[in-house]
């Protein structure tokens, strides 16, 4: 049976190609995001849109439109949409149908105040049914996101501090064996964790291996000895060890002065000269 509502259902089908057109010329340029957007992908959701409702008006059921509404609100927040973007479509959608319905009005006596009430009451439901949706999953996505960078964060630290490991060798003894290549953040970090470690447990003598590392520059040599340095500062007494021919080539190239802190050729010779430092020794047993 013919209805008022079946009429306006089968015009709103009749002008799609119109709407769509318009509505994509719209949206696109008054928005950042669906400017993005190929006309390809852009397209067959807008036709989709439109036919959505059509079926709503012709059939009196909103259930699945709004359904259809929750559906695109989730997409376009995966799509790394903002809120203005979807408002800026339902505006261009509802301002569409609005001429739509004045255009079908103008044709039809019978489409009375009751008919476009209801039309306004659908996309009514349909705007807040779009925006809530995208707003829950724009705010899921925004605190896993955060969730994520924490967990970055705290496996960059772990790795940080496996990587610049700080060993307590013997009582009042420390021992920092450094591996692999180290920049500027890296020897940074390694002087604050240093140096905090010998202020908690009251260290008198660090070992600093290097026997891993392979190349010192200009900056990662300076902050050797300004760790060096600053270690002495605060009362510990700074030995390294390890220095290969490659680096020491490089360090007296840069022309650093080590002439302040112990050297030894190897660990072991560290350790001997830390335990010569407390007044101890090494005695075989026999």
């Amino acid at each position: 049976m013919t209805t008022i509502f079946t009429e306006l259902q089968d015009f709103l089908l009749a002008r799609r190609p119109d709407m769509l057109a318009e509505l994509a010329q719209r949206v696109q340029q008054h928005s950042a995001g669906y400017a993005g957007l190929a006309q390809e992908e852009l397209l067959p959701t807008m036709s989709l849109t439109i036919e959505a409702l059509a079926e709503a008006i012709g059939s009196q059921d909103s259930l699945p439109f709004v359904a259809y509404a929750e559906a695109l609100g989730e997409m376009r927040a995966h799509a790394g949409f903002i809120l203005t973007d979807v408002l800026v479509a339902i505006n261009a959608f509802r301002a569409l149908t609005w001429d739509a319905l004045e255009a079908f009005a103008a044709q039809q006596p019978a489409c009375t105040v009751e008919t476009v009430r209801i039309v306004e009451d659908m996309l009514g439901q349909f705007q807040r049914a779009m925006v809530t949706s995208f707003s829950l999953t724009y705010n899921q996505l925004h605190f896993q996101l955060l969730d994520q960078a924490e967990q970055i964060a705290a496996q960059q630290q772990t790795i940080r501090e496996l990587s610049t490991p700080i060993l307590p060798l013997y009582q009042n003894v420390l021992v920092l064996p450094l591996i692999g290549a180290i920049d500027s953040f890296r020897a940074g970090q390694m002087m604050e964790r240093l140096l905090t470690a010998i202020s908690e447990r009251q260290s008198d003598i660090v070992i600093i291996d290097i026997t891993g590392v392979p190349v010192i520059d200009t900056a990662v040599a300076n902050y050797l000895l300004q760790t060096a340095r600053a270690a002495q500062l605060i009362g510990a007494q700074v030995i390294m060890v390890g220095i290969g021919p490659e680096i020491a080539q490089t360090i007296v190239q840069l022309g650093v002065d080590l002439s302040r802190i112990a050297i030894g050729a190897n660990l072991q010779t560290g350790i001997e000269l830390a335990l010569r430092f407390l007044g101890k020794r090494i005695v075989r047993r026999r």
